[in-house]
């Protein structure tokens, strides 16, 4: 309920339990929260995929200074269709790109809840996550208008989340964090794969005013395609 309130404060249309579909099983998946950004012309899609996981347990993200070293930078930006990938693609290297595409190297290649005896329910949150934004980010094949589908996994967490690393002398280093992310990938059967945020419930409201400011940059810069699909295709 926070996680859809923090969304719909944003200026989001937002869905809570939202089934959407698998794309391994062909069946539909119970999102927690969907929250989409209001497209009435039908060219650019926002999606923001929520999972929110409960737990006593604090949760963990395991991180490196190279974990996305040599990793797409699209890729890892958010599941896109096909059409949205050319468009971003087209923008490497520019003011717009060094801002939202660009990043360094450091990050994280790992997700678990910590003290945790019994199956790791990370995974699953990722999984789920990741799946509904792959399902969501598909090419059109029913218009002749090219569909530009961003779709952002979140995981939320209500209880602390940490970041754990190696220091140069072996010993770990553990820092509490209030938002991170980690790079997940699956086979299902083909390979995908994007960064997921995880976030805590008290920064949900800054992180859904980000989401807002994302979202409204990504609608400025690719004002040129949704012109020129509207103005010289039929739907």
């Amino acid at each position: 309920m926070e996680a859809a309130f923090a969304f719909r404060e944003a200026g989001f249309f937002v869905r809570q339990s939202a089934v959407l579909p698998d794309p391994q099983s062909d069946k539909g998946r119970e999102i927690d929260v969907l929250a989409n950004d209001p497209d009435l012309i039908g060219v650019i899609d926002i999606s923001f995929v929520v999972e929110c996981k409960s737990s006593q347990n604090p949760w963990v993200v395991f991180t490196s200074e190279d974990a996305f070293s040599l990793y797409n930078r699209v890729h890892a930006f958010a599941m896109t269709s096909g059409a949205a990938k050319r468009a971003l693609s087209e923008r490497c290297g520019n003011d717009w790109w060094k801002k939202w595409i660009d990043r360094s190297e450091h990050g994280g290649y790992g997700f678990r809840q910590a003290l945790r005896k019994e199956a790791d329910p990370a995974y699953a949150a990722a999984i789920g996550a990741v799946k509904a934004c792959h399902g969501i980010a598909q090419d059109r094949s029913s218009s002749s208008i090219p569909l530009l589908a961003f779709a952002f996994p979140v995981i939320v967490v209500d209880s602390p989340l940490f970041e754990c690393s190696r220091n140069s002398d072996g010993t770990l280093k553990l820092a509490e964090v209030p938002i991170s992310e980690f790079l997940f990938s699956a086979h299902i059967p083909e390979n995908i794969g994007c960064s997921v945020k995880v976030v805590t419930r008290a920064h949900l409201p800054i992180f859904a005013k980000w989401a807002r400011e994302l979202t409204s940059a990504i609608r400025d810069e690719f004002q040129d395609e949704e012109d020129s699909a509207f103005g010289s295709s039929e739907i």
